[in-house]
């Protein structure tokens, strides 16, 4: 407070000397800048999200479930003057019927959705089957070679499948790489494990064909059409590489088994009528 009252008329002479020299240059006082006026606004919105942040961070459809239930419980404890409560049922009201009908149906589509998939759904459990499913953008390139790469990958464990896609010399390998890399990275937050993954699934769908004019000799032109594709692949838990290995020895194991000596039988008998004559037998 004293060093307050010591610097003000320091300020003051600051002041009158700053208007001084404006008027003897022929300018005015300088006025508050942009950022003078707009950042304790700036300001007082992080106050507001980090007060937010430490209250629990909500976002607004967690919010808005929050206030509904509030909404619920205040009309369960409202009561009269004389103790009895204010609303009978609570539950057969408007609002509440409503919500309940709006949560049904959701549930209704979420399960019809889940059985009319082409990959995941259910398993025999009644529980959603543990998989990932990722796709490329639509890129300019032929469906029939994506086809190739798919079906190179397809099956494969996904480390195999990356390392396929490394050491290809395919033009489009290397976005496919990417697309398994990112896919796995999903996989593993989604708390996969990604030893057991694999490509359960690899299938390339057309994208949009561009007609484009093809200029020909003696005033002829032609059509052309940019051919346009997407690569969708599903991981899913499966053997790892050494189980597999291991399936493939035991499965030689038991075909050398199942051929047996061939009809050959090995004994230890004495040879009979072993004694060779002489030149020919004529």
């Amino acid at each position: 407070m004293l060093l307050r009252q010591a610097l003000a008329p320091l300020r003051a002479a600051n002041a009158l000397q700053l208007r001084s020299t404006a008027r003897a240059f022929g300018t005015s006082v300088p006025r508050a800048s942009f950022w003078d006026t707009i950042l304790p606004l700036i300001q007082g919105n992080r106050r507001e999200r980090k007060l937010q942040r430490k209250q629990g961070g909500l976002l607004p459809e967690d919010y808005e479930r929050v206030q509904r239930d509030q909404r619920r419980e205040e009309m369960m404890a409202a009561q009269t003057s004389t103790g009895d409560a204010l609303v009978d049922d609570v539950l057969s009201s408007p609002q509440i019927r409503d919500e309940e009908l709006q949560a049904r149906r959701f549930s209704e589509k979420r399960e019809k959705r889940l059985a009319r998939k082409r990959w995941g759904g259910l398993d025999e459990n009644g529980q959603e089957k543990q998989e990932h499913k990722y796709s490329t953008a639509t890129f300019r390139i032929s469906p029939q070679k994506l086809k190739m790469l798919a079906d190179q990958i397809s099956g494969k464990p996904i480390d195999y499948a990356i390392l396929q896609m490394q050491f290809s010399a395919k033009r489009a390998a290397r976005r496919v790489r990417s697309t398994l890399v990112m896919a796995r990275d999903h996989a593993a937050a989604k708390g996969m494990d990604v030893s057991k993954l694999h490509v359960s699934e690899a299938w390339v769908t057309k994208g949009t064909y561009f007609a484009r004019l093809e200029i020909k000799g003696r005033a002829r032109h032609g059509i052309m059409h940019h051919p346009q594709a997407k690569l969708s692949i599903v991981l899913r838990p499966g053997k790892t590489w050494e189980e597999r290995e291991e399936q493939k020895i035991q499965k030689a194991r038991r075909h050398v088994r199942s051929i047996g000596s061939g009809g050959v039988t090995r004994t230890n008998r004495k040879i009979v009528n072993g004694f060779q004559r002489p030149g020919w037998a004529w």
